[in-house]
């Protein structure tokens, strides 16, 4: 097809492909060797793990409206490129602690603190790169799939070697990995940075602060989104990342176990990316939303610990269904907000929709130990389903058309 050869044929766009292929690559590793990793520390539980977790989350949180101001301001590829380099350094960093027996809470809170500050300048400038590589509006959509197919190719492969790193070398050796695989990303970003034109608003930060909240509260239907997935992140991260290790713990032979179900999710991730560069939807919010009600599903089969391989057919068709939604909405944005405005309503869209993540992860730990695996598990899919179906309460989500249509 035209648009894919346009793409490929772009220097940019490959090295673009590859960075984000090598650093998910780690990112699929992360998730697994550190939460294994911190439950395996001396007098470590659940509620440690929320601690590690909740203390880079919450930073990032807080950084994404000036993360996205930074980004429109000095050029989205070169602040990509530094924060991939200098958060490699804070990953090795925690590596070596792993690998010293020198790793403990407080110490990896202050290294997850950190790195949560750098990811707050990165995500908002990742939004807004693609519309610059690629500037036919048209080839949009081929081009985030294309760029999902290889961050969660990329997620595939890292989650299927991240157990068994974690259970042949340690956690250390695994997040290690991990650390290589930013700076790598980071040197081959930085090599076109010079794609990224720095747009001069005349402003102050703060004025463009206040211009990004303007532009981004004006279109209703990404308002009514993001707060519906505040709620749905909330119960994700708690589920995913404190829950889902406590019961492969008990129930799923550990990390192993646990890095079957992760990679079930990056590969409904890689096999949705591959069909959203071909998708047409019309309405594209309420199709994305509607297949958004496997998360509950499949949070059900959790719940009460069904068979491994039931439970990695419902992460699989999670993944499928989460990354046909993002992409959706990433051309959503990218077609309808002001390219100088990109960053900064990127940055609030992700700000709104992770504002509760930290709170699922902070509570998850101390749910399970008052209510038990099961409840905490229902209780995460009764919430996921009230926010996603009442997305479609709101006419500017249902009447929302595609660009393409």
């Amino acid at each position: 097809m035209s648009h894919t050869r346009a793409l490929w044929g772009s220097d940019f766009y490959r090295r673009l492909f590859a960075a984000r292929t090598i650093s998910n690559i780690g990112n699929g590793i992360m998730p697994i060797a550190l939460a294994f990793g911190v439950l395996a520390l001396p007098g470590a539980t659940p509620t440690s793990l929320s601690i590690v977790l909740a203390a880079q989350a919450i930073p990032l949180i807080v950084m994404l409206p000036i993360g996205g101001v930074i980004a429109d301001r000095m050029g989205r590829a070169r602040v990509i490129a530094v924060t991939d380099i200098v958060l490699s350094g804070f990953v090795a960093t925690s590596a070596a602690l792993f690998l010293t027996g020198n790793a403990t809470v407080p110490l990896l809170a202050i290294l997850s603190f950190c790195a949560g500050v750098l990811n707050g300048l990165w995500w908002p400038a990742m939004s807004g790169l693609v519309p610059e590589v690629v500037t036919n509006e048209d080839h949009l959509q081929p081009a985030n799939a294309y760029i999902s197919v290889a961050a969660n190719g990329g997620l595939v492969v890292g989650s299927a070697i991240g157990g068994l790193l974690v259970a042949a070398f340690g956690s250390g050796i695994a997040i290690a990995i991990d650390a290589a695989s930013f700076l790598i990303a980071g040197l081959l970003v930085f090599s076109f940075r010079r794609v990224s034109k720095p747009h001069v608003s005349g402003e102050t930060m703060l004025g463009d602060l206040v211009h990004g909240w303007r532009v981004f509260t004006s279109f209703r239907w990404v308002v009514v989104v993001v707060l519906a997935f505040s709620l749905i992140v909330m119960v994700l991260r708690g589920a995913e990342e404190v829950l889902g290790p406590v019961l492969a713990i008990e129930r799923y032979g550990g990390a192993a176990g646990w890095a079957v179900v992760l990679g079930s999710v990056s590969a409904g991730l890689l096999v949705g990316a591959l069909l959203a560069s071909r998708l047409r939807v019309r309405r594209p919010m309420v199709f994305g939303m509607l297949i958004t009600l496997v998360l509950p599903a499949w949070l059900v089969t959790l719940a009460f610990a069904m068979p491994l391989p039931v439970v990695a057919v419902g992460a699989f068709a999670w993944g499928l269904s989460m990354e046909l939604f993002f992409i959706l909405w990433m051309t959503a944005l990218q077609t309808h907000v002001p390219r100088e405005a990109l960053s900064r309503v990127s940055a609030y869209d992700a700000m709104g929709s992770l504002m509760f993540g930290p709170i699922g992860l902070a509570l998850a730990g101390p749910l399970v130990a008052a209510v038990g695996l099961t409840t905490s598990f229902l209780v995460a899919a009764a919430v996921a389903t009230v926010a996603i179906l009442a997305t479609l309460l709101s006419r500017s989500v249902r009447e929302l058309r595609s660009h393409q249509s």
